[in-house]
Order: structure tokens, then sequence, then C-alpha cells
């Protein structure tokens, strides 16, 4: 991982600690330097409320405050069972990572000081330690503490300014429930202060839509009745904060309104369920939220376009080619492939598009080859396979439909930077996986158009070849882009084009490189598909020439960064997952919509899990976005 400069990351077989260098004496003197001295620690320490377990306070030096340990616990259906059991390490670096970025934009957080994870057998138990505010309360024992009007509205106010300024930075919580807020009393009303706190479920989106504010809001809501505590809540006091938050711009609180309202209708669904929890008994509950879960459509099921609107489709997705030892179980290149396997057996697609690092973590080698084929084409991509090549007898086993059963479309491919690592690597994907699997198709030179649909042409540009070659770049793009017959032209790269290597929108270097080559190229290229980044993300641009750009490397693993302080950032979630495109409309309202769907983590678990539509966006022929996720305003 990459360790902020601020900070020092420890690493063994069975521990990990990342502590800023400031308490890093202190994290040590306390034992805190292996995974016996953290079980040790917990034991030691005097526990305190909070979250979903209890919590440790840890003395600082004389001088300095205390820390505030939280265990990481499961939470829903296996939290029960599994508790503080985790099957990796590195929730709380994530964490780590949400927390440091958000405060570094102004987000009122407490000083987040350190993640550790210690392994204890099959299991990782982790913890999240942030500067301690011994006078401050949850929200929750705040408003049992019966503060008085002045109090009470002042609190409201410094709750909604903190969530403005949250929200502001980039961050959708996600988890926003009384207990996660802290309110510290000043010694007037006017000083009151307030943090939010526990970003397990955070994401960083860059800039937040009203639906996404509304949607913490609702979710604070929600909670507050779950918790029988909806009566604090007076029209007088919800008014209140919506005010504190929107301050002057009348034009946001008219938006939150409206999407608060549509959540306020869903709460209704929440709190049936609540009144059936409270007359069922544990564990009738438990078996009718299994099969309930097991048995759901997806909430936004109705935001994709009509399958008889549909003219042609394609599946994307990137940076699949992980190994593992038991990948049926443990691999998510196996459930995002299921997941794309049952979307074409829905409506059915022309070809798929895998976005690089194609087989990590070193690209291929002739000792591995029909093994690594084996792996991470044919298993998870099965359904999608002509095995007719002259070496297809090789991996046919691996493959348990007979062709019958199988519906080949071609497989488009770039290089990703991991594919690059050994040297054969890049001529055994681009000409010896061709003679195990005929629909394979790779670019012959650094960018070529390849027509795949009616008026639609696929640009694969191998970014990694070139990075730093402006002059390449340039030659490449534009003669493959002035070849491609369009007028509907997709470019499918590994590295991304909106935003630079930690999510950042970019300055300069090779973004800026592809960016100017399209616009000098004198056409329209709507669409981007990119990888690298191991996430769900969708980004409008506008300059130079409008597009609609997707990122969607977590076809096998969910990773930050997500962008961070993008102005052109409109969805982004740390998700396995893929995108469908699909061709809709004619004439003058012909269009490529793109769906991005999320899948679950565990192939062993996807079906507590189901595959989510969670965004949908339009493009038209000039590069214009239509964001048709929440439907017209």
């Amino acid at each position: 991982m990459k360790t902020r400069p601020d900070c020092v990351f420890r690493s063994a077989a069975d521990f990990r600690l990342l502590v800023t260098k400031e308490h890093e004496t202190t994290i040590r003197r306390a034992g805190l330097v292996d995974a016996r001295g953290y079980e040790g620690l917990l034991v030691s320490l005097p526990g305190v409320q909070g979250g979903r377990g209890s919590n440790r306070i840890l003395a600082g030096p004389p001088e300095g405050s205390s820390i505030r340990i939280r265990p990481l616990r499961r939470g829903g259906i296996l939290g029960p069972w599994l508790g503080d059991r985790f099957l990796r390490p590195g929730r709380p670096f994530r964490e780590f990572e949400r927390w440091a970025a958000l405060r570094d934009r102004g987000a009122p957080l407490p000083r987040p000081i350190f993640a550790v994870s210690g392994r204890k057998g099959l299991f990782w138990r982790s913890a999240f330690g942030a500067i301690e505010y011994p006078s401050a309360m949850d929200a929750g024992r705040w408003l049992e503490s019966g503060p008085d009007r002045a109090r009470l509205h002042a609190g409201c106010r410094a709750f909604a300014r903190a969530l403005r300024c949250f929200h502001d930075a980039g961050g959708l919580h996600g988890d926003l429930h009384l207990g996660n807020i802290l309110i510290e009393n000043g010694p007037r009303p006017e000083a009151t202060r307030c943090w939010l706190i526990d970003l397990d479920d955070t994401r960083l989106l860059g800039s937040l839509s009203p639906r996404h504010r509304a949607k913490d809001l609702v979710r604070l809501f929600r909670s507050c009745e779950k918790a029988g505590r909806d009566g604090d809540l007076s029209p007088r006091i919800l008014a209140l904060t919506l005010s504190a938050y929107c301050g002057r711009d009348r034009a946001l609180r008219a938006r939150l309104l409206r999407s608060i309202s549509i959540g306020f209708r869903r709460l209704r669904r929440h709190r049936l369920a609540w009144w059936i929890g409270r007359r069922l008994s544990a564990t009738v509950l438990a078996l009718a939220v299994l099969l309930a879960v097991g048995c759901r459509k997806p909430d936004e099921e109705g935001i994709g376009p009509a399958p008889e609107a549909i003219r042609w489709s394609l599946l994307a997705t990137g940076d699949t080619g992980r190994t593992s030892p038991l990948p049926d179980l443990f691999e998510g290149q196996r459930v995002v492939a299921r997941a794309m396997t049952a979307e074409a057996k829905r409506i059915p697609v022309s070809g798929i598009v895998l976005l690089g690092d194609n087989f990590y973590w070193h690209g291929l080698d002739r000792a591995h080859l029909v093994e690594r084929l084996k792996q991470n084409l044919v298993r998870p991509y099965c359904h999608f396979l002509a095995l007719d090549g002259p070496r297809s007898n090789e991996i046919r086993e691996a493959c348990p439909l007979p062709g019958s059963a199988r519906d080949p479309v071609p497989l488009f491919a770039v290089l990703g930077n991991h594919d690059l690592e050994t040297p054969e690597s890049v001529s055994l994907e681009r000409e010896t996986i061709p003679e195990f699997l005929p629909g394979w198709k790779m670019s012959r030179g650094l960018a070529e158009a390849v027509e795949i649909g009616p008026g639609i042409s696929l640009v694969l540009f191998e970014s990694e070849i070139a990075i730093d070659d402006r002059e390449a770049i340039a030659t490449a793009l534009q003669d493959a882009i002035a070849k491609a017959e369009g007028p509907w032209i997709i470019l499918a790269t590994h590295r991304p084009i909106a935003t630079d290597d930690l999510g950042n929108p970019p300055r300069g270097g090779y973004p800026e490189f592809v960016s100017d080559a399209i616009a000098g190229s004198g056409r329209a290229v709507q669409l981007v598909l990119a990888g690298h980044h191991h996430n769900l993300q969708v980004f409008e641009v506008g300059s130079p020439t409008p597009s609609l750009q997707i990122g969607i490397g977590s076809g096998s693993r969910a990773l930050p960064p997500l962008a961070r302080n993008h102005p052109q950032a409109r969805f982004g979630a740390i998700e396995l997952g893929f995108a469908r495109i699909d061709l809709v409309g004619e004439g003058d309202d012909e269009r490529l919509a793109v769906s991005v769907f999320q899948t679950g983590r565990w192939p062993g678990l996807a079906w507590l899990q189901p595959t989510r539509l969670r965004a949908r966006f339009d493009v038209d022929r000039q590069g214009r976005v239509i964001d048709r996720s929440i439907g017209p305003e």
C-alpha cells in the first residue's frame, strides 16, 4: 500500500500497522508491535461504550490526547456469527485512507492515529484508532442528556454544518446514525461542536449530487425512527437542520427536498420490516431475511433500458486476472463473471471488453500459459467462448458447458501495466491466446479501430506501452480515430484519463496527452472505458471534448482510490462490478446507455449479495450526458 508521508507502515506475515509518525512512540510503548501485542492491548485497556461493541481508550503521553480504539466488527446477517473476524487485513487501512483524505479536505473528523490488523488462526482482527474527545457524546446520549431548547437548536445547526462540510469534501457516509455523530457542548450554545465518525461504509465521490446527500439524511432519520427517537425530530428541528445545511443555496434546498421525499416513501418498507422483526423469533426472522436477500431484485431495476429498446450490447470490466487457491469461494473474478453471464442470458450481448491487467501479477509466461488461460479466461467466461481454435483442446476441459449451451462473442482486450511485467507476456497475449480462443481480439499496435456493431467503432488503445510519449500517443490515436467508421466511437484503454493515479483531476502527462489527441482528431469519442483503479466510477467530461468516461477496474477486487475532489465525478463505489453498454433509440434519439452493476465480493456467498444496478448514464452522439439513475427532476 502507498503510505502517507506523515505515517509509518509496518508489515509482517501476521501483523499490519499504519500509524502517524507523531504517535509511533506511544503506540510502540503500548505494545502494539505484533499480533500478540495487539491481542494483549485489547484485553488490558479499559472498555467504553461505542459502535457495535466496546471501544478501548489508550492514554497518550502527558502532553497529548487519549486515543479511542474501535475494534472492527461485522454488521448485518453474519455479524452475530463472525463478530470481529475477517478473512483479509485491509479493511481498517482503507478506512484510514478515506478518513485522512476527507480530513485533509476539511471534513469535521477526529484525527486518525493508526489502523492495525493481527492474524489469529485463519482470521484477522482489526481496529482503528483516532483522537478521543472526552467531553463529547454521541448524538443519542446527547439527546438523552436533555439539552435545553437553545442547545438543541445549536446542536442541530452544528451537525448540519458538519455534514455539509463532509459532503462538500466528497464523502458519502453510508452509515449515518446517532452513534456515528459526536457532539460537544461549548460554554455557550453557539460554541457547540460536531464531528462524524466511523467511515467503514463511506465512499469518496468527488462531488455529491442532491440524491447522494439526501441518502445520508434519510438514513439518519430512519435510524432515529428505528431507535424510537423520531419524537425528537419535530418539523421545526427538521426545518432548522435543513436550513443550516443548505444555507442560502435555494436550488440545493429544492432538489434535496425532492430527493428526501422519495427516500421517505421508501421508509415504509423499512417500517414493515421493523414491525415483522418485533413479532417474529430470531430464528424465523433470520430465515425470512435470507430468503428475501436471495430472491429480491435490485432496487434500481427500473432504471435500465427496456429489452425491446436495445439494438446492440457490450459488457466490460477490467483488472480481472488474479489467482486464488479456492477461486470458486474467494476469487472476485468468478462472482463478476457469473453476474456478467447472467446479464447476457437476460439480454444477449455482442461482445466483451477486458480493460487490462488480464493476468496478475507479472503477465503471462509460457511455463504457466495453459494453466492461466484455464483459470482467468476459460472458467470465468465459458458461456462466451468459441473453443474451435487449433489449440483449444488443451483448455476445453476447463469449460463445463457444451457448445450448444454457449453463446460465443468476441473478447476484446487491452494490456495493463501488470501485463507488461514479463518480457514475453505481450506477444503471448496478442499472438498466442487466439490459437486457444479464436474470439480473442487485441490491437496490433498502439491503437486500432475495430468495427463491432451497427455504426459502432471500438478503439483499442494500449495506454501502458507509450505512456510518456505524447507524440506517439497523438499519432496512433488520431490515426485510429480517423479510420473508425462511427458515428459511435468507444475508446477502451487501461489507465483512466479522467483522473490521475490518485483519483485527483489530471494535470498534464498521460491524461492530457490522450485528451488532446482525441480533441485533435476532430471527431467525437462519446464513451471511454478504463480500468486500473479497482472500483466503479463515472465521469461526465466536458473539455476538451464532451464524453462519458467509465472506470470499471473492479473485475476481481475492490480498492481505493475513488475520485478525490473531482468536479466531473458523477458516481463512485469501492465495489466489484462491470458495465453494460447498449445502443438504444433511433434517429436523433439514438444514444449509448451505460449501466453500472455492482456484484458481491465472494462467489461462495453470491446468493447473499445479488447483482445490483447502481447507476445508468446515457450519452448522445455529441457526447452530452444524461443521468438516468435518478430519473427526471
